[in-house]
């Protein structure tokens, strides 16, 4: 896990905070950082599965706090 992992998982968790406009912002924020952390890794084979694994690792992540 590196740093865009950790970054990406904790905005997922903030976000049942969130209001919809912020929730919209960080949605455009994860895709864009999901892009990056696909470019550098090329065995992912899409955007939707690194949101996909944050948003399991979030959640994992919320059921043991």
């Amino acid at each position: 896990m590196d740093d865009i992992d950790r970054k990406a998982i904790s905005l997922l968790m903030d976000a049942t905070l969130m209001s919809e406009d912020e929730i919209e912002r960080t949605l455009k924020i994860l895709r864009n950082m999901a892009r990056i952390k696909k470019r550098k890794e090329k065995n992912l084979k899409s955007i939707k599965d690194v949101l996909d694994y944050w948003a399991c690792q979030a959640y994992k992540s919320s059921m043991k706090a």
